[in-house]
């Protein structure tokens, strides 16, 4: 089971192929070639080279993806505020208010919450970040498709223990709460998803920074983001879930599915 799966189902930019054994296999051996060059001219292992030789050696899953123009995420806009320009601020703002803007970072989340991707934001609260559910605002990634929208790169959450589908949620859960729950259609679930949009926008703000409306009074609105951000948000969600929902009902129906999969289903109402 891909946890890159869901991603692809809610974003076309998300599109992650799984690498096979002979491609990683060529990046062993440019790792080793280096390694080798290094150790006759007496001189270190580059940084990047060391690091994507650990990588190698954990045996993990590759994804390769297409490439994405013009790539910004809202921590690096964030410092750049700080430092006086507001350029990427304000794009990455317009970008969401932008027609089906805060609705694609939606159904991003969507596959996130699906996945237990607790990378971008986490359903559980940061724990102390200076966020409420931002985990990562460095994750929070949008880039150049026509115009600036949001992308869901980096779906997969390497350390992350909803990976698992072949264990239940009971026995994965402990420290981190499968974000999957607020998917459920039932009034209790769309209660918690519109907490959890509301806590996303009001980090969303925070990160943003207030826009400077000095001299209009009560007209000038500081907030950066459109007084329905939280509903298009969560109707973003909600979208993003029914092609989630389709393909692993699809895949459920399959002989012998994951014990996972089908109790994610269960949880949420989606099975049988």
């Amino acid at each position: 089971m891909s946890a890159n799966r869901p991603a692809l189902l809610v974003t076309a930019t998300d599109r992650s192929h799984v690498v096979i054994k002979q491609e990683v296999q060529v990046l062993q051996e440019y790792v080793d070639m280096n390694e080798y060059i290094a150790n006759v001219t007496m001189k270190p292992l580059s940084a990047d080279l060391t690091y994507l030789k650990q990588l190698l050696t954990a045996n993990g899953m590759w994804y390769k993806m297409e490439k994405a123009d013009g790539i910004m995420n809202i921590e690096d806009a964030k410092n750049k505020a700080a430092a006086g320009d507001t350029t990427d601020v304000r794009a990455i703002a317009a970008a969401f208010s932008a027609p089906d803007g805060l609705e694609a970072l939606g159904r991003i989340i969507a596959a996130d919450l699906w996945s237990g991707n607790n990378d971008r934001f986490t359903p559980g609260g940061t724990g102390g970040n200076g966020y409420q559910v931002c985990q990562n605002p460095g994750n929070v990634l949008l880039a150049t498709q026509g115009s600036l929208k949001p992308i869901g790169l980096d779906a997969y959450e390497a350390m992350g223990v909803f990976r698992n589908y072949n264990a239940t949620i009971a026995q994965l859960e402990g420290g981190d709460v499968w974000g999957g729950r607020l998917l459920a259609n039932t009034p209790g679930a769309r209660q918690q998803l519109k907490a959890f949009c509301e806590l996303v926008i009001a980090d969303l703000e925070t990160l943003l920074g207030p826009r400077n409306r000095r001299g209009l009074g009560r007209l000038g609105r500081t907030s950066r983001l459109p007084s329905n951000a939280v509903t298009r948000l969560q109707h973003g969600v909600i979208s993003g879930s029914l092609p989630i929902r389709a393909k692993m009902r699809q895949l459920a129906g399959r002989a012998n599915p994951p014990v996972g999969l089908i109790d994610r289903l269960t949880i949420v109402g989606w099975w049988p």
